[in-house]
């Protein structure tokens, strides 16, 4: 007794794709070298390389791997070393011959009677051709289901009776695979001499996904995620009168599948009395294939002049010179394809895509399929503005050069960018004279800034720039507000530039600027405004300190540069505001210059403070009598009574707190030799000496 031949199951997988092109989307499949060589039968796992439609492997390569696991049934009537679900296999009706041994990788042709209107990619193209397209044979043998004596371990007309499972593997994320099953339905002799019909049929156990069916002959049935012969009789044959074998297409409906598993069961008809005949082996054998679709991607880069003010990417098509578009895996964070982007700007995945998640980023730099993705990186002089998917309004937040949240399921079209050439910003300098208190104030600055932009011309005062970097030497303010690192002014206007707290000793202050275009883009190389002055601020103070020992008021300080240094006053207040001074101490460079650190200390006890201000009151006042009057004896004695008052003063309004106050403000005068004046930051010093 001959067994009927029995149909293949095939499985073709889409998955969809963000593509720029329009048109029906293109079906990965299986080719001729595309799978394993040898024959079964095998348990071993066995891989299929996809080929892009008949034009060679695709790339990036993408794998099936078949495996089988959780065998029930470990040795099969008359051939214990043969499990009850093998690859390639096959039936032998010799008796106390082995296993038949038929090839793991054939056409789909090779089994059954199967034609091309079974099968549905879904609208892929190619479609499926039996004649010309593969599959891996998965071989059931209903002899698992006999005792050795030849007795049944389970009724003929026994359904959903559990083999093993079939798991298919990804080495990339599908989405929306669809299954092409061939086959499932055969017969085989029973000992009364009727037929028995026999069917494998397979249930999805992966969660989360749902099965559809797409096309098929009236035997082929699917319920649930359970895919099935539905005849009341099985056989090899797949035409349309019962019994028949059962043939078609599903759709396994889910994104990012990485793994699907089936449980693999046999069904009985109950025709004849046995599952088969004592060393005669028989079985229900299939093909399962698997075909990928592959969708378009396309956009345009534009020359966005206006930038995001608009809220849309738009503008005028271009490439900048030499750009590459590359398309981004976003979970593997890796290249899935690369093409140039035209000189007008449009690029195209033109149905090569597989479906998934994906990301677009622009770049002058080459990239490699399935490698990490090169950085973005546009031509010279040239920055990103938005990105945006659709071609209304819109953007993806964040413009930097790569397209982001791109979910593949169909062709997509506008995946666009925005870029646009930055500005150029000229250096500027101005000298003024020597600032004074290390401060410049507004005003004192009046020149004008340049620079020129491909679209907007030539920028200058009343452009908008952004200030990229402070000075390192003193405090930039703009209309009498400090400036941060990174702050946009509109309508720039140098006159309102000022400066405090600059540092001694230095003869310049500078900071980076950049103008910003009407694309909000800035240079590519931000320019320096300097501002320089003749000579250098006398003294660059170091640290200064102050506190009181042993009722002795003690300071020291120490310079890290001197400039036509003469020597240093030291001056006291009671209040912060008004000093007077209590001592000098003469510079000890050479002749007012050093370009080293120099030291410096100063003494004086609390009692000489107190005493030394109020004769500075006194002798000013006696010699002003002096010159004022010819008389002496009468300038004298005016003097000598405007000193009992004056001390008297003194000892109420001199710069030293009276007693009970704790607080003593001390700051270094330094007098250049034409003398002029700065002066250090103010100490604050505690009078109250710790007990």
């Amino acid at each position: 007794m001959k067994p009927t031949p029995h149909l293949k199951l095939s499985f073709f997988i889409f998955c969809c794709i963000t593509c720029i092109t329009a048109g029906a989307q293109r079906s990965l499949k299986y080719e001729n070298g595309g799978g394993p060589s040898g024959n079964g039968p095998s348990t071993t796992n066995k891989v299929v390389t996809m080929y892009y439609g008949d034009a060679g492997v695709y790339s990036p390569p993408t794998t099936v791997t078949y495996s089988i696991s959780n065998q029930q049934y470990p040795g099969i009537e008359g051939n214990s070393g043969t499990p009850g679900l093998v690859f390639g296999g096959g039936n032998n009706n010799s008796a106390n011959s082995p296993v038949g041994g038929a090839v793991y990788y054939s056409l789909i042709n090779s089994l059954g009677a199967s034609t091309n209107g079974h099968y549905s990619t879904g609208g892929a193209t190619p479609a499926v051709n039996v004649a010309n397209d593969y599959s891996i044979q998965l071989t059931g043998f209903s002899d698992a289901l006999l005792n050795a004596n030849g007795s049944n371990k389970v009724a003929t007309n026994s359904k959903n009776v559990y083999y093993a499972d079939l798991t298919l593997t990804f080495n990339r994320p599908v989405n929306n695979p669809v299954l092409h099953i061939t086959g499932l339905g055969g017969t085989t002799n029973s000992s009364n001499g009727q037929t028995l019909g026999l069917a494998l049929r397979f249930e999805l156990t992966s969660a989360g996904f749902s099965v559809s069916r797409l096309s098929g002959n009236f035997a082929f049935n699917v319920s649930g995620t359970t895919i099935r012969n539905s005849s009341a009789r099985y056989n090899g044959g797949t035409n349309n009168s019962s019994p028949s074998g059962a043939s078609g297409s599903v759709r396994i409906n889910g994104s990012q599948i990485s793994t699907l598993t089936f449980r693999v069961a046999m069904d009985g008809d109950g025709g004849g009395n046995t599952w088969g005949l004592t060393n005669r082996v028989t079985s229900d054998a299939i093909l399962v294939s698997v075909s990928l679709a592959t969708y378009s991607l396309s956009g345009t880069v534009f020359n966005d002049a206006n930038g995001l003010s608009d809220n849309t990417v738009n503008g005028t098509g271009t490439n900048a010179g030499g750009l590459n578009a590359v398309l981004i895996a976003a979970g593997a964070n890796t290249v899935a394809a690369v093409v140039p982007v035209n000189a007008d700007g449009t690029y195209t995945f033109n149905n090569n895509v597989l479906a998934g998640d994906y990301s677009v980023e622009l770049t002058t730099e080459n990239a490699t399929v399935d490698e990490a993705p090169p950085p973005v990186r546009l031509p010279d002089g040239w920055a990103a503005t938005g990105e945006h998917l659709g071609s209304g309004s819109g953007n993806d937040g964040t413009p930097d050069g790569i397209l982001t949240g791109i979910t593949v399921n169909s062709n997509v079209t506008e995946a666009n960018f925005g870029i646009n050439q930055q500005p150029v910003t000229d250096d500027f300098t101005q000298t003024i004279p020597i600032p004074r208190d290390n401060s410049i104030p507004a005003g004192t600055i009046d020149g004008s800034i340049s620079g020129s932009d491909p679209d907007d011309g030539q920028l200058g005062n009343g452009n908008s720039v952004v200030i990229t970097e402070l000075p390192e030497n003193g405090t930039l303010l703009y209309n009498g507000q400090p400036v941060t690192a990174g702050q946009p002014i509109e309508n720039f206007d140098p006159r309102l530039l000022s400066f405090t707290d600059l540092q001694d000793g230095t003869t310049f202050t500078s900071f980076k600027f950049s103008f910003l275009d009407a694309a909000g883009n800035q240079s590519a190389t931000p320019a320096t405004f300097t501002v320089s002055w003749e000579g250098a601020l006398a003294v660059a103070f170091g640290p200064v300190t102050a506190r009181v020992s042993n009722g002795t008021l003690v300071l020291q300080w120490s310079t890290l540069e001197e400039n036509n240094n003469d020597y240093f006053e030291v001056e006291v207040s009671k209040d912060g505001k008004k000093f007077i001074a209590i001592g000098t101490v003469r510079s000890r460079s050479n002749n007012g210059n050093s370009n080293a650190p120099l030291e410096y200390s100063f003494s004086r006890s609390l009692n000489e403070v107190q005493t030394f201000g109020g004769l500075i009151l006194f002798l000013s006042i006696l010699g002003w009598g002096f010159f004022r009057k010819k008389k002496q004896l009468l300038s004298a004695s005016i003097n000598l009574m405007i000193f009992c008052g004056t001390l008297l003063m003194a000892c109420q309004k001199t710069a030293l707190p009276p007693a009970g106050e704790n607080e003593l403000f001390v700051r270094i005068v330094q007098v250049d030799k034409d003398g002029t004046k700065s002066y250090s930051r103010i100490i604050k010093v505690n009078l109250k000496e710790p007990d």
